[in-house]
């Protein structure tokens, strides 16, 4: 389909040809012209890192994990051990009276704790499927809720703070037998 547009006569005296590329006119076109260069784009390659901005995730991970949880290595045996450690903070934070002058500390360092567990543990398959990691990972999502809405220093209501015990005890079974119980 080709089209004949006149110039008008200002454009012919400077010397512009009257051969003018042809637009699409049709609504077909005019898609089929922007899918085209919607799809060379998506095509392109990404851009390089600066400053930190757009690397691989698995080097960024690697970045956060060094620098949050000291001393961490991937495996089960490891995560076992910093699991453990989480639970007895978690132990102790559920054991603090309402009005003792350190819950509130306790609590904060309990919630970095819950953030640089969950960020360490998430994404690894070997570790992420196991019941102690999911038993784990429901019990420090219900307190990290708990702190986030009410904050450091409200009960945990009875019958939340029964579900969080009972669950507790299997994650602490799950890491000593290594093993699915349907007793939890």
């Amino acid at each position: 389909m080709e089209v004949n547009v006149a110039l008008p006569a200002h454009c012919l005296r400077h010397g512009l040809q009257e051969d003018v590329a042809e637009a699409p006119s049709s609504r077909r076109e005019v898609l089929g012209a922007a899918a085209m260069v919607a799809s060379a784009l998506m095509s392109a390659s990404p851009a390089q890192a600066f400053l930190g901005f757009g690397e691989d995730d698995s080097k960024v991970q690697e970045k956060y994990l060094q620098s949050t949880a000291p001393g961490f290595t991937r495996g089960l045996a490891s995560m076992l051990r910093y699991q453990t450690e989480v639970l007895q903070r978690v132990q102790v934070v559920l054991d603090m009276d309402k009005k003792d002058p350190a819950k509130e500390e306790t609590v904060k360092e309990l919630r970095k704790d819950i953030n640089n567990w969950v960020a360490a543990y998430r994404r690894e398959d070997k570790v992420s499927g196991r019941p102690s990691f999911g038993v784990t990972y429901s019990i420090l999502n219900a307190l990290a809720g708990h702190f986030n809405s009410f904050g450091p220093t409200a009960p945990i209501p009875k019958k939340r703070l029964e579900r969080i015990n009972k669950a507790l005890n299997c994650a602490l079974w799950h890491i000593k037998k290594q093993q699915y119980s349907p007793a939890c």
